[in-house]
């Protein structure tokens, strides 16, 4: 099965356009059985789209938590109150967040978090730049090592890795196929090194950063690629369709 991880981020400006985008999005034909679609709506309008979706075909997710529970934080969303919307998963560590001072420990903390509510926590990584001397690999594995420190074993069947590197972010063209198995191998050797094998099994790994409606095959096709993290395709609902199909026609 492929999962397609649609982040809307600040988009759009008002619930019956979301609204609008959901219905579109409602219709687009997959299998179910190959295809799974999670989408991740601004936090106001999380409730009304979920509560209102009769169907299984979509999940929700949040774009973001608190790493507190409770209390004085003023403007920020707890894990709990986020599954109370009906949401069952949540991005974590997003390239945009840490650009807002957002650090490795904030992260682990959001993590645990989320289990702890019972939310499956989609965590982003990605290097900033790749370097002739290897140190962006060191800064995966540090921040894949960092945000799962100390989760059992049991967990990780909950736990997605989006590998997204920052520099692919919004750019014309997304890594190759070739490049993006090079990291989902990367990913797949910390989690076992660290983890185990039954861990590195049960951890879902999506690549994002400028995935579209003409690179979709081929990056569904790298070997061991759960699925995709999009942000501007999933706002269009025939782009999406058409990554959705190349999802379907790729799966096993």
């Amino acid at each position: 099965m492929k999962t397609i991880i649609g982040n809307w981020k600040m988009n759009p400006g008002t619930f019956i356009e979301a609204k609008r985008l959901f219905e579109a999005t409602k219709k687009i034909p997959t299998n179910s059985k190959k295809v799974e679609l999670i989408i991740a709506p601004p936090h106001m309008f999380l409730r009304e789209l979920s509560k209102g979706y009769r169907g299984t075909r979509i999940e929700f997710a949040a774009q973001d938590i608190s790493r507190d529970q409770e209390g004085s934080h003023t403007g920020e969303t707890s894990a709990t109150q986020v599954h109370d919307t009906g949401s069952t998963h949540v991005i974590i560590g997003h390239a945009e967040r840490r650009a807002l001072g957002e650090n490795e420990e904030d992260i682990h903390a959001k993590v645990l978090m989320a289990l702890e509510a019972k939310l499956n926590p989609i965590i982003a990584i990605g290097e900033s730049e790749r370097d002739a001397h290897g140190d962006y690999i060191k800064t995966v594995r540090r921040q894949i090592t960092t945000a799962l420190d100390g989760i059992p074993a049991a967990r990780f069947k909950n736990i997605t890795i989006a590998y997204e590197p920052i520099w692919a972010i919004g750019a014309e063209h997304a890594p190759d196929a070739h490049a993006v198995h090079q990291m989902v191998l990367l990913v797949r050797k910390t989690l076992r090194d660290f983890y185990g094998e039954k861990a590195m099994k049960a951890t879902r790994i999506v690549y994002g950063g400028s995935v579209n409606e003409e690179n979709a095959r081929d990056i569904f096709s790298v070997p061991e690629l759960d699925g995709v993290l999009i942000g501007r395709a999933s706002l269009d609902p025939i782009k999406f369709a058409t990554i959705a199909r190349a999802a379907a026609e790729t799966s096993v």
